[in-house]
């Protein structure tokens, strides 16, 4: 099972709150999810013939308009780590 510690980092990694008391029904979900993930990978899907599926959207894009910035100080006002006005994140690549 998916231990509430784990689920703790989680939220913590993507700079979300969680309470103590929604640890528990997370724990639950992310293990329901994993397990139905599990399931999928043991399929034989070695008679499956290959699908693509290209689909065509017609989406149109505004046009760019040169406007004025955030502020830094508002764009770093609920940041949970900065350093030299910029920013500050954990370190991903050893």
């Amino acid at each position: 099972m998916v231990s509430k510690e784990e689920v703790k980092k989680i939220y913590d990694l993507a700079n979300l709150k969680v309470s103590e008391d929604e640890l528990l029904s997370l724990s639950k979900k992310f293990e329901d999810v994993f397990n139905f993930a599990n399931e999928i990978m043991k399929l034989d899907t070695t008679d499956c013939e290959d699908l693509e599926i290209v689909v065509e959207h017609n989406s149109p894009l505004r046009d760019d308009v040169i406007g004025m910035s955030v502020p830094r100080e508002d764009a770093l006002m609920n940041v949970k780590d900065r350093e030299f006005g910029y920013f500050r994140v954990k370190r991903v690549v050893e």
